[in-house]
């Protein structure tokens, strides 16, 4: 259901209608007035139209940088995915090789770790 609400910015007040709570759309509204009140005092002219072209820009432009970030972000957490999920099959692989070649306790009467026959360690993974 669509409600009205007033907002002001910039001194003018609107009245908007909208579906969103009306927290979120005075919280909207705040965000615009403050752009538009930092542009205002860091230009020579106040002309509100101006103005708000300006902050209208500005927020476009944070828009499209968190848009880019969230891009970079979903890349590296899909490459880093990727990378674990290949550590984890070449675990896997190791695993299943020490498992069905000698059954071996995991630790001998000494109480120190058992080595696969032959007497060789397995090497740890190496870094990526």
């Amino acid at each position: 259901m669509n409600t009205r609400i007033e907002v002001e910015i910039f001194g003018q007040t609107f009245t908007v209608t909208s579906e969103d709570e009306e927290r979120y759309v005075k919280a909207l509204a705040s965000y615009v007035d403050q752009k538009m009140r930092q542009i205002g005092g860091n230009t020579k002219t106040a002309v509100p139209l101006r103005v708000a072209i300006m902050a209208a820009l500005s927020i476009a432009d944070e828009y499209h940088k968190a848009v880019q970030r969230e891009a970079e972000i979903q890349q590296e957490a899909e490459r880093l995915s990727s990378v674990l999920l290949a550590r984890l099959e070449q675990s896997e692989k190791l695993n299943g090789l020490s498992t069905t070649e000698s059954p071996v306790n995991a630790f001998t009467a000494a109480g120190s770790p058992a080595t696969p026959e032959g007497g060789a360690k397995k090497e740890a993974l190496p870094p990526s």
